[in-house]
């Protein structure tokens, strides 16, 4: 297995390989007889490739490899389920592994030597902000205009995110998904589609019906990510009463229709603890049969952002450790948009290589979904396409462009020993006082009232206080434990060099 290991390494690392090794792990991932030498060979792989890939200190390069290892496991575990369908199977194989991971990397290299910069894996759309339910603190409540993105756009964007950056996975958030509909079209029509995507979706899972989950396990490209508060009493209590009976329904549809699924929680101070207690992941985790989970700790933006219920410093560094321990230990892929900096290399906002942006139901382009502000010129898909742009002007507007110029010097562009503290890597919420700069030189506009609101909990302090207290507890952690091997090095290699 070693030599099978160093063979997909050398063939992985070799551009004009790259369609082989597309088909050979389709084959060996769908073929239970190698599956699991492949998957070994394939962490094996991602170890190396962990450490020779970017110029980060070595934990951080390690704790990529963390959380690359869980990924694969997890996909391991919904191969080896059999509650799988035959086309997830093929798709996971196919698109995810092969196509996302591998052969996109063509488009992606002509696309930095075009541009002076690599273009985003991939993008989130909120096709509708339309949704069945009226969650407590959520954007899509009755005083706000509904917004159906037309198909015609949907479907034209998703063609130049595939053709001009290489990307063929697509985050599709909302309003609820299932509940989009235009000129006849819905969710499905996309999938069917753009067959060759692998698409992951943000969904409150209650019109996930038998046939719905059928269909899906039939279409085979497409994962939900169901949100849930915790248990029944903190899910109805926000959601609804009910709703967590209606999602255990659509998550045992799923398993019987085969589509891989995965959870989707939001961390405040009153839930945080419960939402990584070993009874909360071993419910949705072993039990339920989630394969993968996102944690996405509240922001005071979208409807009355309320900055008390954010986490306190003390909690989110408790959940950096805890999170860390599960990725490690049980290898489940969690992911904390926050807290996992590392495994991400940092902020992904702006359309940054390897990053995302994202688009609204109104056409509406911002940098990251938490980031509610647009350029003043480049900021709309319906402006863009009327004015004969396309999707890569949004992403070298001057919003973009300066946040991306403060990634290069905040870590990006950094020697190792000098690279920016990625345990607070988010423009917005972990340095904002730089953010808010940002957003006065580029006179970016604020999407909604929620936006213009968290400028005033800047200006108050609120955030800059927050993110001083934060720091207090990682920045002694990111030199000791992070940085300190590399400097040692660096004077090494000085003092020999004189």
């Amino acid at each position: 297995m070693v030599n099978m290991e160093s063979k997909l390494l050398d063939m992985m690392e070799k551009g004009a390989s790259r369609r082989f090794v597309s088909k050979l792990l389709s084959f060996g991932l769908r073929n239970p007889i190698t599956r699991r030498h492949l998957i070994e060979a394939l962490d094996r792989a991602t170890y190396k490739m962990s450490f020779k890939s970017l110029n980060r200190p070595d934990k951080v390069k390690e704790e990529r490899y963390y959380m690359g290892s869980a990924l694969l496991h997890s996909i391991e575990r919904a191969f080896e389920s059999k509650a799988i369908s035959p086309m997830c199977m093929k798709a996971l194989a196919d698109i995810l592994i092969s196509k996302v991971m591998v052969e996109g990397v063509y488009i992606r290299h002509s696309f930095a030597e075009k541009h002076g910069f690599r273009p985003p894996s991939f993008v989130t759309i909120s096709p509708t902000n339309v949704c069945n339910l009226k969650c407590k603190g959520c954007y899509a409540g009755d005083i706000y205009q509904r917004h159906t993105l037309k198909y015609e756009v949907f479907d034209r964007v998703i063609r130049e995110i595939k053709e001009q950056f290489g990307a063929y996975f697509l985050v599709i958030s909302g309003g609820e998904p299932f509940a989009y509909r235009d000129s006849g079209k819905t969710l499905f029509d996309i999938l069917e589609t753009h067959s060759d995507c692998y698409f992951m979706a943000y969904t409150n899972a209650t019109l996930i019906t038998k046939d719905v989950a059928k269909r899906l396990g039939e279409l085979g490209n497409f994962t939900p990510a169901i949100s849930v508060e915790g248990f029944e009493k903190e899910t109805d209590d926000r959601r609804g009463e009910g709703t967590l009976k209606r999602i255990m329904e659509a998550m045992d549809n799923l398993k019987e229709a085969g589509v891989p699924f995965g959870i989707s929680v939001t961390p405040t101070r009153y839930n945080a603890e419960l939402l990584l207690s070993d009874e909360f992941l071993d419910f949705y985790f072993t039990k339920k049969g989630a394969i993968y989970g996102w944690y996405f700790q509240y922001m005071p933006i979208g409807r009355k952002p309320d900055f008390d219920l954010m986490v306190t410093p003390e909690q989110r560094y408790k959940m950096l450790q805890r999170i860390w321990s599960v990725v490690r230990e049980k290898k489940i892929f969690i992911a904390d948009f926050w807290n996992s900096g590392t495994a991400s290399d940092g902020c992904m906002a702006a359309g940054r290589g390897g990053g995302y942006f994202y688009i609204m139901w109104d056409g509406t382009i911002t940098p990251c979904v938490f980031v509610p502000f647009k350029d003043k010129e480049y900021g709309n898909l319906y402006k863009l396409y009327e004015n004969g742009k396309t999707i890569t002007d949004a992403i070298k507007s001057p919003l973009f462009t300066k946040i991306r110029e403060w990634q290069d010097n905040y870590w990006i562009k950094q020697p190792k020993h000098k690279c920016g503290n990625l345990l607070v890597p988010c423009a917005i919420r972990d340095n904002s006082e730089e953010f808010y700069r940002i957003v006065k030189n580029t006179e970016a506009v604020p999407t909604d009232i929620g936006a213009e609101e968290y400028l005033r909990i800047i200006e108050e302090g609120k955030m800059p206080k927050y993110n001083r207290q934060y720091r207090m507890y990682t920045d002694p952690l990111w030199e000791k434990e992070y940085l300190g091997n590399q400097k040692e090095e660096e004077q090494n290699l000085f003092t020999q060099g004189n």
